[in-house]
């Protein structure tokens, strides 16, 4: 499947859009944005915050607007979870945060038929076999 630059560039606006209304969901329940779209080698962390308890979150965002697609939450694998603790393990060791808990988390944005539906996964995937201070 050939994807133009065009598609890509839309696609990318509407990652933006859902990742936007992700941080804002993360503070209207108290977290402060340390970074947004952290980039480390191959990886990429949607959003890095602190909830009020002081604990780190490593969130990533999926967003679905094709009816076709399915909960968009289940398109984190394997692969898409080793990039990201990879990048929040540079992102602890390089912001001093080696010794705070964290945890890895999802949001998914359905706009599909017309609807706005968030959902937060806290504690989606497991990091303690990357990460042991976590």
């Amino acid at each position: 499947m050939i994807v133009r630059k065009s598609e890509k560039s839309y696609n990318k606006q509407k990652g933006r859009f859902a990742e936007l209304h992700a941080a804002a969901y993360l503070c209207r329940k108290g977290c402060t944005l340390l970074a947004r779209n952290y980039r480390y080698q191959n990886g990429e962390l949607d959003i890095v915050a602190i909830n009020p308890k002081g604990v780190i979150l490593f969130v990533e965002v999926k967003s679905v607007w094709d009816s076709n697609a399915g909960n968009p939450a289940s398109r984190v694998n394997l692969r898409k979870q080793n990039q990201v603790w990879k990048t929040a393990a540079h992102f602890l060791h390089y912001h001093g945060g080696q010794d705070q808990r964290c945890r890895f988390d999802v949001i998914s944005v359905d706009l599909r038929f017309g609807k706005f539906v968030l959902k937060h996964y806290p504690d989606a995937f497991v990091s303690t076999h990357v990460i042991p201070e976590c």
